[in-house]
């Protein structure tokens, strides 16, 4: 089975691949998509169309995405909205359910504690999947950590 984890942005959108077989994780692939286009149109163009690429490259099952903390900031609440509109839209199109969990949920999945930091949960992160070459940034870093919660909750 394989689960991609998505980490919304309207200025770097994170992507994290990975596949579970029999009883291993194994990490597939990930990235930030960098989202620089002035154009709030031209920006979800672009992350349309590269959605459509991962999904060409990658045999995608399941996916799941970060909720993220929006506070009481209703300009950035309604542009998460939107982006995660896209994100839906081109789901919908491959056929794949798409599944919602809090950084909180996704923390406590990973490290055991709903308030970990972010350096804790990309240390847990790159033992369980074994990454040692790569530098992962943040969005990445949490994406993969919501495709490996979303994992854990199919149990």
């Amino acid at each position: 089975m394989v689960v991609i984890g998505f980490d919304p942005g309207s200025i770097s959108f994170g992507v994290g691949i990975i596949k579970k077989e029999a009883n291993k994780v194994f990490y597939l692939h990930s990235e930030e998509i960098k989202l620089r286009e002035k154009d709030f149109f031209a920006k979800m163009k672009h992350l349309y169309d590269r959605l459509d690429h991962i999904y060409a490259s990658f045999p995608i099952d399941r996916a799941a995405i970060e909720e993220g903390f929006l506070g009481k900031n209703v300009k950035v609440m309604n542009l998460l909205a939107r982006v995660r509109g896209v994100v839906m839209g081109s789901l919908i199109r491959q056929n794949i359910n798409l599944v919602s969990y809090s950084p909180r949920q996704v923390k406590l999945a990973m490290t055991g504690s709903g308030s970990a930091l972010k350096p804790q949960v990309n240390k847990v992160l790159r033992m369980l999947l074994d990454i040692n070459d790569k530098k992962l940034g943040n969005d990445e870093s949490d994406a993969l950590a919501v495709a490996y919660c979303h994992i854990l909750h199919l149990k």
